[in-house]
């Protein structure tokens, strides 16, 4: 870039983040000096920047005897590190701290994978739900205590409620309905790693390119690490998770909580459309349940939810989704296959995870991404393209305000 002079502007570096942190800090600091925080999280950087270019300004006379608080005085390094921080993100179309950006304080996730199922077992899903804690922690800096992993590794701990059998799928989801800390508005993150499947309203309409329920044919399921499995208290076999359970479960959080909820499943439900006797092998997909059919598992999401304020049966033949609630982000389109990739142990992983992660620290992402850029952004296999759905999908990433940052 030149000047009018003739003379070429050598571009500005990146910001170190101890320079942005050390900038926040300021801003922060006069912000509470001013009066300027009654909300911490949503500090107006403008009216701060102003307010502290008028006060360098101004002399006062010194009082003899001081009443209260002594004033706040801005200096002019003040002024130069307020300029700098709104200098680096009006470059960067974001906020750089990811505290603020993000508003770590206000996020909520529940991440399952399942590795060991007794059949037709996988080898990233567990890996794939950590990667995601870490991005999590590390990059939106949200709590630890505020993040529930629910993993089916090799090494389960029998009875423990963190397995990710049926009950503690369904009980943690449950739990952020009446969990008085997370506030309205915040953001809630459900991501799931593992095996997918497809139950259709008959047997007649499997082998069928067309039902006449087609509208809610076939009913989609995410698999538990138990299923079917004998319950020993019940002496029934457990069945899969619907996709209406799961809709159920996010419209009541959505009543509750808001509906800034993102769900994130890297799965398929291929495994109930084919006609092999089990899916290839690095597929996130199942055949069915052997001893268990649509019908009970549809009855044990009902038997779980009818007490629920504003429940609509998830028997009803009319049956529809309550897409208001929150936005799907899943691997694939209805008619291909999530896989698995990287060969086996650590290295395994599912590629859209993996393509999701590489993406939202690529810097590809900014304030004014919504969830479908960034389906746009995850594009990138012929076999493997992302689907979002949801009423809120053209909305910001994170439910960002484009004008606030929050």
């Amino acid at each position: 870039m030149s000047t009018s002079n003739g003379y070429s502007m050598a571009p500005h570096p990146r910001p170190s983040p101890e320079e942005l942190r050390r900038c926040e800090a300021v801003e922060k600091r006069l912000a509470q000096s001013f009066r300027m925080d009654s909300d911490p999280q949503r500090i107006d950087s403008e009216a701060v920047l102003n307010e502290a270019r008028r006060r360098a300004t101004t002399r006062r006379p010194r009082p003899f005897i001081r009443l209260g608080k002594a004033r706040e005085s801005v200096t002019q390094d003040d002024i130069e590190d307020l300029e700098n921080l709104k200098l680096f993100r009006a470059r960067s179309n974001q906020s750089l701290a990811p505290a603020v950006l993000y508003h770590a304080s206000r996020f909520w996730a529940v991440l399952i994978g399942i590795d060991a199922y007794q059949s037709n077992p996988l080898h990233g899903c567990v890996s794939d739900a950590l990667t995601m804690k870490n991005l999590l922690t590390e990059k939106f800096g949200v709590p630890e205590h505020r993040i529930q992993c629910l993993l089916g590794s090799n090494n389960l701990t029998p009875g423990s409620s963190m397995t990710p059998s049926r009950a503690n799928i369904v009980n943690v989801l449950y739990n952020l309905i009446v969990n008085v800390e997370i506030q309205r508005g915040d953001n809630i993150i459900i991501y799931y790693a593992g095996h997918g499947s497809s139950y259709h309203c008959s047997p007649q309409c499997a082998h069928k390119s067309t039902c006449r329920k087609a509208r809610v044919c076939p009913i989609e399921a995410m698999c538990p690490i138990d299923r079917d499995t004998l319950d020993p208290v019940s002496g029934r076999w457990i069945p899969d998770i619907s996709d209406r359970e799961l809709n159920a479960l996010f419209a009541q959080i959505s009543y509750a909580k808001g509906h800034k909820i993102t769900f994130l499943a890297d799965c398929c439900y291929a495994g109930g459309m084919s006609r092999e006797p089990s899916p290839p092998t690095g597929t996130r997909a199942m055949t069915p349940t052997s001893h268990s059919d649509v019908n009970d598992m549809l009855r044990a999401a009902h038997t779980r939810l009818r007490h629920l304020p504003r429940y609509r049966s998830v028997l009803s033949q009319d049956w529809q989704a309550d897409m208001s609630s929150h936005v799907l982000v899943a691997a694939c389109q209805d008619y291909q296959t999530a896989r698995e990739s990287g060969g086996g142990g650590d290295r395994c992983g599912g590629e859209f995870t993996r393509n999701l992660v590489d993406t939202l620290t690529s810097g590809e992402c900014n304030q004014g991404t919504t969830y479908q850029d960034l389906a746009d952004l995850l594009n990138r296999s012929h076999t493997q393209t992302p689907n979002v759905c949801g009423d809120h999908m053209n909305e910001a990433l994170w439910y960002l305000n484009t004008a606030t940052g929050f």
